[in-house]
């Protein structure tokens, strides 16, 4: 393996164990976020409990400060090991629920919301992870690759689930995520801790210091802020398609369904073309692409038919992930090891937290003036939002030349 290609991160052994099966949980999880959006839309046929279904399952990222504490204090792999066996229960209690004949909307309400603390546990550890699983010269590569993971299972899962959901209903969805998550269970404990690149836990790491240092750095704060913006209203694509595949279109569960992987198409170049990518992109050109995202959105929404939507869509996905690539890159070159986890859990609570703000309010706006309105508003919102922030912090964009914790923050708060 060439140690400069764009596959050069699969040189070490932790790597392609992790990421293979990572891929596999990922899968899992768009198959059973497309099925759940179905189930909820079998059952209640209305946009508003769709958006209460995925609000409950984004909340709980407000708390991901919480598993990003854990991730600088705590094992890396033990805490894998045990959201992923978390997971696992979860998945497979709405798989044999429907199975059985005995599911109800208070089961998916109660469910998604179980999901969505373990994700926010789940989230800040697997992101701060991928740089412990390499050398420092391969970590821009192995984030990159980890995106085109991401975005492979993204092409994937939506067109399977739409298809196992025309063929055998909800429930096997479900359970196929639910094994999916044991792969990453089997992963962690075949991972050779003593080839991790890492520093050892920090049993006294504070959130209240992730704070700080955030505050301390304009742009950082540039970042998270304008991943707000974004996240909670541009990056609505199942919910997106759910609402204009049943009330524009009125389509079965199998065109949903690749709707899913025609977004994943986009992503996946953005992503691939990421690899390439030495560095990280700045926070500058992450206000570009988060701009642009938010433009194509709009252009999404007036699409006329099925076809030339699901054209618009790949434009909406790269433009997604341009943003998410460079934002993730971003926040895991530009800070400093020690206090990565809590940092990233911070940047997951505005990429996914805010959610339960804007999706029952863009099924509100979709039952009263339409799908296209409430997809229009989103984009609108995202480009505008970005905008201010960029204005707000023009000319205090670049990172500082040092990023450690006594650099930012002085000795006194280390």
């Amino acid at each position: 393996m060439s140690e400069s290609g764009s596959l050069r991160s699969f040189r070490h052994r932790n790597f392609r164990i992790y990421y293979f099966s990572t891929t596999l949980s990922n899968i899992g999880t768009w198959v059973q976020r497309i099925a759940q959006n179905w189930l909820v839309l079998e059952l209640t046929n209305n946009a508003v409990w769709l958006g209460v279904v995925v609000a409950l399952q984004s909340a709980p990222s407000l708390f991901s400060f919480f598993g990003g504490t854990l991730a600088d204090r705590i094992s890396k792999p033990k805490l894998l090991a045990f959201t992923s066996f978390s997971g696992f229960l979860w998945a497979g209690s709405l798989g044999s629920l429907v199975i059985l004949g005995y599911v109800r909307l208070w089961h998916v309400l109660v469910i998604a919301f179980g999901l969505g603390v373990t994700a926010a546990m789940d989230g800040p550890v697997r992101h701060s992870f991928v740089p412990e699983l390499v050398p420092e010269e391969d970590i821009p590569n192995s984030v990159a690759l980890n995106s085109v993971n991401f975005n492979t299972a993204r092409l994937i899962g939506p067109a399977l689930s739409g298809f196992m959901i025309e063929a055998f209903d909800t429930g096997p969805a479900f359970l196929l995520n639910a094994i999916s998550f044991l792969a990453v269970v089997v992963a962690v404990l075949m991972i050779d801790n003593d080839e991790l690149h890492r520093k050892a836990p920090r049993a006294n790491a504070r959130f209240s210091e992730s704070l700080r240092y955030i505050k301390a750095r304009p742009d950082l704060m540039a970042l998270m802020l304008s991943i707000f913006f974004f996240a909670t209203f541009g990056v609505n694509p199942e919910l997106f398609s759910a609402i204009m595949a049943t009330k524009v279109f009125g389509l079965n569960a199998g065109e949903f369904g690749l709707l899913g992987s025609v977004i994943a198409l986009g992503s996946l170049t953005a992503t691939l073309v990421a690899t390439k990518r030495e560095h990280a992109p700045g926070v500058s050109r992450i206000l570009k692409f988060a701009v642009f995202t938010g433009f194509a959105i709009i252009f999404s929404a007036v699409m006329p038919t099925y076809l030339f939507y699901a054209m618009a869509l790949p434009i909406y996905g790269f433009g997604m992930l341009t943003t998410a690539v460079a934002a993730n890159t971003t926040v895991q070159m530009g800070t400093a090891p020690e206090i990565r986890g809590r940092v990233f859990g911070i940047y997951l609570a505005m990429w996914m937290g805010f959610a339960p703000g804007s999706a029952p309010l863009l099924g509100w706006i979709t039952e009263h003036f339409g799908a296209r309105y409430a997809i229009g508003f989103s984009g609108t919102i995202t480009v505008l939002g970005v905008c201010l922030i960029a204005w707000i912090y023009r000319g205090r964009l670049e990172p500082p030349e040092e990023t450690s914790i006594e650099s930012v923050l002085g000795p006194s708060k280390g």
